[in-house]
């Protein structure tokens, strides 16, 4: 499963992305060993932005023990480290009482500083709220696209968006009580308040692996496609005879690993 992650997740949207713009001008003779050497570059760069440590991955497991509890059978979980902008996916061995690795991506979430952009009756930007959460409802995206003809907000067609309720969180208040933004920075405030939670795909110009959302979680839409089809949020959308229940939604296209269905996301400050 660590190789299907890393194929579908981590290479497949690199040969997307260079086949879709400038590879094949600096590649003049479209050969094969031009285009895997600029994906080996990319992967190379990737790595050394984040890869998982021994001494990582511990830290890890570490937090998942501390939750244990909450885990009554093996089965995958989706850790979010706010600190690394990196989502990574475990598998969980309730027998054994540890975890493992499966693989990792590029995530972007809440952005606090971007409340300077906010305009009256415009959504905040909410500080990602922490914690372990659980799946509770969702529904797929539309795969509209915005005004720039750029940005897919909740990525393509019939994404997977998970959805995790109502959340506490913390924001800046950027406005005055009678509604006018309040131009000194240094005069704002920091509230609390609540946010519904989603993890979604999401496509623009800034990439993944940099703060950038309202709070929500965006992800690629290769790693949606890869949590929706291993069902690594549906554990309470499946019965025992396998079948999809979600009333308004519809099932995975591959689904897969039913066993493992999980439901859990852990979204920590710092792993």
């Amino acid at each position: 499963m660590q190789n299907d992650f890393y194929t579908n997740v981590a290479i497949k949207p690199l040969y997307a992305k260079y086949y879709a713009n400038s590879i094949d001008v600096l590649c003049k003779k479209q050969n094969q060993e031009c285009y895997n050497d600029f994906i080996q570059k990319s992967l190379k760069k990737r790595k050394k932005k984040f890869h998982i440590t021994n001494r990582y991955w511990k830290k890890a497991q570490q937090h998942l023990l501390e939750k244990q509890k909450y885990f009554t059978s093996s089965q995958f979980i989706t850790l979010v480290d706010l600190s690394k902008q990196v989502l990574l996916l475990a598998l969980w061995d309730n027998d054994l009482k540890t975890s493992y690795p499966i693989g990792f991506d590029f995530i972007s979430s809440g952005n606090m500083k971007r409340e300077i952009e906010t305009k009256s009756k415009e959504y905040h930007f909410f500080k990602t709220p922490t914690g372990l959460l659980d799946i509770q409802s969702g529904w797929r995206s539309d795969g509209k696209i915005a005004d720039d003809n750029v940005t897919m907000p909740y990525g393509q067609k019939d994404s997977y968006v998970f959805y995790f309720g109502i959340q506490k969180s913390i924001r800046y208040n950027s406005f005055d009580i009678n509604g006018t933004k309040i131009k000194d920075v240094s005069k704002w405030k920091l509230i609390s308040d609540t946010l519904a939670l989603a993890m979604h795909a999401h496509k623009s110009s800034v990439p993944l692996g940099r703060a950038n959302s309202h709070g929500c979680i965006r992800i690629s839409n290769e790693l949606n496609a890869f949590l929706d089809n291993n069902l690594v949020f549906f554990q309470p959308f499946f019965n025992n005879k396998k079948e999809w229940t979600h009333p308004y939604n519809k099932a995975p296209k591959e689904p897969k690993n039913h066993p493992l269905a999980g439901k859990y996301l852990f979204v920590l400050n710092r792993i």
